[in-house]
């Protein structure tokens, strides 16, 4: 570590620290910005993403989440790191230019678990709040979204990677159906994630991938998991909660709510697994 390299201390989830320490040496960057920067630790076709996070970033279930004003402090030249440059792993730490990043502190990021008795009133409370007409909905073929409620595992087929960006508007609505789901324990789970996990190395991009595994894991944005406790506990809070998760990113907050209507749809109906 040369002298101009200071630590930084994260906050991240267990998996995140164990990846870390699994003997990558070095990690790709895919993505960056001012900030937040995404990385691929290891190598396809497995490919796990983890972020480095300012302490203005959304905290993903996939990120070293850190106090820094901005990802321009972990390059010696101020700017954020570029796209395609290796970042160094060692002794569990993540080496830039400018700053080593290692987990100071773990966090979770699990949903709170689910009463599948409470989803009609779930349901109710969140139609109130949720613009059904929004434009991200028309994006997305009623055939899948209708699939998915029936919970039929073959909705991951036209869904997945359907959109633009990180993580596709179709992935989206996956992760948010699956961690309702597993946040119930509903065995209608199941067939749904080992679809989704089966794919989503080869059908989508590399960071919704390692979201949808932390999905199977009922593992969210705290936005996501605060609307989900408005939503049993404190039903005056429910519009402010929606406003909040559907204002992530350009349709990724809207496609979690999406998916999470989509799954209280399924509980509320007491369905079968198709």
């Amino acid at each position: 570590m040369s002298a101009a390299t200071h630590a930084v201390a994260a906050a991240a989830p267990q998996w995140v620290r164990d990846l870390l320490t699994s003997g990558a040496t070095d990690a790709l960057v895919l993505h960056s910005g001012s900030d937040a920067v995404y990385l691929q630790v290891g190598d396809p076709p497995r490919k796990d993403v983890v972020a480095v996070l300012s302490r203005h970033a959304i905290a993903v279930p996939c990120a070293l989440r850190t106090q820094l004003s901005g990802t321009g402090e972990l390059t010696l030249d101020r700017r954020p790191p570029t796209p395609g440059d290796r970042v160094a792993i060692s002794h569990a730490r993540l080496h830039f230019t400018g700053a080593s990043v290692h987990v100071g502190r773990l966090v979770s990021h699990t949903s709170p678990a689910i009463d599948p008795a409470l989803a009609p009133l779930m349901s109710q409370r969140l139609a109130l709040a949720l613009d059904p007409n929004d434009a991200g909905r028309a994006e997305l073929p009623a055939k899948g979204l209708g699939a998915l409620v029936a919970a039929d595992p073959r909705s991951v087929d036209v869904l997945l990677g359907l959109g633009s960006g990180l993580t596709p508007l179709g992935d989206d609505v996956l992760c948010g159906w699956l961690a309702v789901m597993v946040a119930a324990a509903h065995p209608c789970s199941a067939g749904v994630a080992e679809r989704a996990l089966a794919l989503a190395d080869h059908r989508t991009t590399a960071l919704s991938a390692t979201l949808l595994r932390r999905a199977a894991r009922a593992e969210v944005v705290p936005q996501f998991a605060e609307l989900l406790r408005s939503l049993t506990v404190q039903p005056d809070a429910v519009s402010t909660a929606v406003h909040d998760l559907t204002r992530i990113g350009h349709t990724s907050g809207f496609g979690l709510a999406l998916g999470l209507a989509l799954a209280l749809d399924h509980l509320g109906s007491r369905s079968t697994c198709s």
